[in-house]
């Protein structure tokens, strides 16, 4: 729910004609009164449907309380739907203000619900003391999960959150030696970021206060952008960010097919009345898109969980098969709260890498998390960003596994927070997460490992074991990368902290756009690159050709500006001698290479990716420049 409250000196409205086929009946078109008065202007959304007699008494709450606090009385309640992008169901608002109004009456307030449904005209008179407009933003979820004395068995989508809310927990710091320590006691002197990330997690504040820095190196390197004509947290990737964004894409999906996954693509959008996904939502709290297609509401995936399950309840599974992987990379959706959006740490469309390993029981889990750490360390280190990892444990999991988490704690090597809750509230009794923690002292997960006990008999997900009969298995759910767009916050972040520290900030090589410029001096040595860039193109390495009419100055200094790793400058010199000149961003030095030695410099840097090709023109002067507003 949201409403604008004004308090004014009179009001009047007047009911044009109807918005809506089925608008209320009223017995008076026009209404006004001269007497003070507190308008409140509102706007149901679709989340208030999930327990609309909890939203309207937490609206009922605000209203008394804004009332009281200016001593007022008289009470003008007015259905306002252009205050949401995300309005609710006519039936929904309606019962929602009838609600509002009869509880406001019972409290002794003197309330007039405007009628619903109509197009109406109005006159207000803003009293104007410093308490005479207010907004409001109502968040049902987070209001049920506080309230102990709501009933939640009504509630979609929200029994996680309660049970959350609920759960009691523990912090701690785990050694590689196996000592745990309170997260209170330890000695933070050697591990100044994994301080911020403790801190940062145990004070579950997701807001953002200012744009993280990524936000700007993103638009500078003509990579990712805001799309205004879509919703905040949607992003355009322009062809450098397609060709980064790629790149990440097809290096992760190999080292899944490495592993053994069965690679697959399934729907974005699903029925939220599917019996099991139904009951999935009910465990995995996440605000998500709702679509209406016909008579029925349907949900934009969060997760790939959902085709991925669904699709395998179908087929036929023996234990010869397990352990099962199945790999998608999923574009997904979360409509995040607007305070908690923050570029590519917290957007709204995201895309990610997900496999579902499935075990036959608690210990072919084990032994797969400390397989599947083997492949997240690799990629976490080819990303060349610091990072923070946690566990989540569930405490018997914990009392009886402890060999098996000391044993995970000593591979990775480093001190790791680990949470011990009381009461399961989710899916998973395991959860490892990989973090960033950025120049803000935010935090974002990259990659994570989870251990889910209960999604197979949610959707009926058998195999058929050595003798013959049908048992549910378990599920290890698996970002081994993290999305794509924690990715590049992820290394841009890190760059950021390079720049501060004085050091050239870079992209990992393997997945940076472009990876050589050729420069040359004039127009006559353009053809020269052509044929040095065959070679380039031999070995799959990305490179354009600034051809444009400018001085070798400017044109080193565009190449800089894009943080192109090797820029070479081409002449006389270089055409006779067959040598280049070659800047290295990274090591500010400048070597002369052939062009066959350049590829192979590339090529044994990043001989562990995937060849992903350039998907923009080679020549710069065929380029435009995708930032210009129109």
């Amino acid at each position: 729910m949201r409403m604008l409250q004004i308090h004014s000196d009179g009001f009047a409205y007047e009911a044009k004609r109807k918005a809506l086929k089925n608008a209320e009946a009223v017995r008076e078109k026009v209404y006004r009164t001269e007497d003070s008065c507190l308008v409140n202007f509102i706007a149901a959304e679709t989340t208030d449907a999930h327990n609309i007699t909890a939203a309207a008494k937490a609206t009922s709450d605000m209203i008394a309380a804004a009332a009281d606090e200016i001593k007022e009385k008289k009470i003008i309640v007015y259905p306002w739907v252009h205050l949401t992008e995300n309005p609710s169901k006519p039936s929904v608002g309606l019962k929602l203000l009838k609600t509002v109004e009869k509880d406001l009456k019972e409290r002794g307030f003197d309330v007039v619900r405007v009628p619903f449904g109509w197009y109406k005209a109005f006159e207000i008179n803003c009293k104007g003391h410093p308490l005479a407009e207010r907004s409001k933003v109502l968040d049902i979820s987070r209001e049920i999960a506080k309230a102990a004395d709501v009933d939640v068995t009504e509630i979609e989508d929200l029994t996680a959150l309660v049970a959350e809310e609920k759960s009691t927990s523990e912090f701690f710091i785990m050694e590689p030696s196996g000592k745990l320590t309170p997260v209170k006691d330890f000695n933070y002197a050697r591990y100044k970021e994994l301080k911020l990330y403790m801190q940062y997690e145990t004070a579950k504040d997701r807001t953002a206060q200012e744009p993280p820095p990524h936000i700007d190196l993103m638009k500078q390197l003509e990579l990712v952008d805001y799309e205004p004509g879509s919703d905040a947290g949607n992003f355009r990737w322009p062809p450098r960010g397609l060709t980064l964004k790629r790149a990440i894409e097809e290096r992760v999906t190999a080292e899944m097919v490495a592993y053994g996954a069965h690679v697959l693509q399934t729907p974005l959008i699903y029925d939220y009345q599917h019996p099991s996904l139904k009951s999935y939502l009910q465990r995995f709290p996440s605000r998500q898109y709702v679509i209406r297609s016909g008579d029925r509401d349907y949900f934009a995936r969060f997760s790939a969980c959902f085709g991925q399950f669904l699709l395998i309840s179908q087929a036929h599974v023996t234990y010869k098969q397990l352990p099962l992987k199945l790999f998608e990379i999923a574009p997904s959706y979360r409509r995040e709260q607007s305070g908690e959006l923050a570029g590519m740490r917290r957007p709204r469309a995201f895309t990610m890498p997900d496999i579902h390993e499935i075990v036959a029981d608690e210990e072919g889990a084990k032994e797969a998390v400390l397989r599947q750490l083997e492949f997240v360390e690799k990629l976490q280190g080819e990303l060349e960003v610091a990072y923070e990892v946690s566990f989540r444990i569930l405490r018997s999991f914990y009392d009886e596994n402890k060999d098996f988490i000391e044993k995970v704690v000593k591979r990775i090597g480093k001190p790791v927070m680990i949470e011990l809750f009381d009461e399961r509230y989710a899916y998973f009794i395991f959860k490892g997460e990989w973090n960033v923690v950025d120049d803000q002292e935010k935090a974002a997960c990259l990659g994570t490992i989870q251990i889910d006990v209960e999604n197979s008999e949610r959707f009926n997900i058998k195999y058929v074991d050595e003798d013959g009969k049908e048992k549910f298995p378990l599920i290890l759910h698996t970002s081994p990368s993290g999305s794509i767009e924690r990715i590049l916050y992820g290394v841009l972040e890190e760059a950021h902290k390079q720049k501060k520290a004085g050091k050239v900030p870079h992209l990992p090589l393997w997945m940076t756009p472009v990876q050589v410029r050729f420069a040359p001096v004039d127009d006559s040595y353009v053809d020269y690159c052509l044929k040095l860039g065959k070679t380039l193109d031999k070995s799959g390495i990305r490179y354009e050709i600034d051809d444009r009419s400018q001085t070798v100055g400017k044109k080193v200094r565009s190449a800089e500006k894009l943080w192109i790793p090797y820029i070479c400058v081409v002449g006389g010199n270089e055409k006779e001698s067959g040598e280049l000149v070659v800047r290295r961003r990274e090591l500010k030095d400048q070597v002369k290479l052939t062009v066959q030695e350049l590829a192979k410099e590339i090529n044994n840097k990043t001989k562990f990716a995937p060849k992903q090709m350039l998907l923009l023109p080679k020549l710069i002067s065929k380029q435009p420049i995708f930032s210009r507003e129109v």
